[in-house]
């Protein structure tokens, strides 16, 4: 138990504060192993819903897209183009794969690169964290949001997914946004386990923009 515990400060140590190169070696090997194969499949997401909704037919940037589970499972009518970015070779090989094999290689597209300094070449309606928030460290979360602020399109909003890492740091972080940021959806449910029988924590999606001056 100690072992594992010391084991996963170790590796949320490497993901957040580690140089990129030691960070995409780090989430190669777990794409390469196996270890997020159980997340390849989330048909129906909770979050999908207000992506489609905000987006309105219009462009898609998501951050930590993974192994290209929002890109395919998406209503393919609901946007006009897509953009993944992920730190991982192997899960954006995954990603454009899976995209080719649905037959939406025309509307999306998947680029391997860190979050923390990939500079968008378009402006897009949406920008979605699905479970990439936590990636970016505390002191870096200002910049970052601000940053790619600039790449919204005039109605474009940010969409946040949060829901693991126990209730207290999903709600630190949610209260971090609403002090920073215009938020103007709020979401809130538990977040059940896999068998939907016990209780994990808060599951939020938020919907924000930057403060007008």
């Amino acid at each position: 138990m100690l072992r594992a515990r010391i084991t996963n400060g170790l590796r949320g140590i490497k993901q957040r504060w580690g140089t990129s190169n030691t960070r995409q070696k780090l989430w190669d090997k777990e794409y390469a192993s196996g270890k997020w194969n159980h997340c390849d499949h989330t048909p129906g997401a909770w979050v999908y819903g207000f992506v489609q909704k905000h987006c309105r037919n219009g462009s898609i940037l998501d951050l930590g897209c993974g192994s290209g589970n929002t890109g395919n499972e998406l209503d393919v009518t609901s946007y006009l183009d897509y953009t993944g970015v992920d730190l991982s070779a192997v899960a954006i090989l995954k990603a454009t794969d899976r995209s080719e094999r649905n037959g939406r290689a025309d509307k999306n597209r998947y680029l391997r690169s860190d979050i923390l300094s990939y500079v968008p070449r378009k402006n897009h309606d949406v920008i979605l964290f699905r479970e990439s928030f936590y990636q970016i460290p505390r002191a870096k979360m200002k910049a970052t949001l601000d940053r790619y602020s600039r790449y919204l399109s005039d109605s474009g909003v940010f969409v946040v997914y949060v829901s693991r890492d126990g209730t207290k740091h999903v709600r630190e972080l949610v209260d971090w946004i609403e002090a920073n940021y215009s938020v103007s959806e709020k979401h809130w449910r538990a977040a059940p386990a896999p068998d939907a029988a016990a209780y994990l924590g808060d599951a939020f999606v938020l919907v924000f923009r930057q403060r007008q001056p």
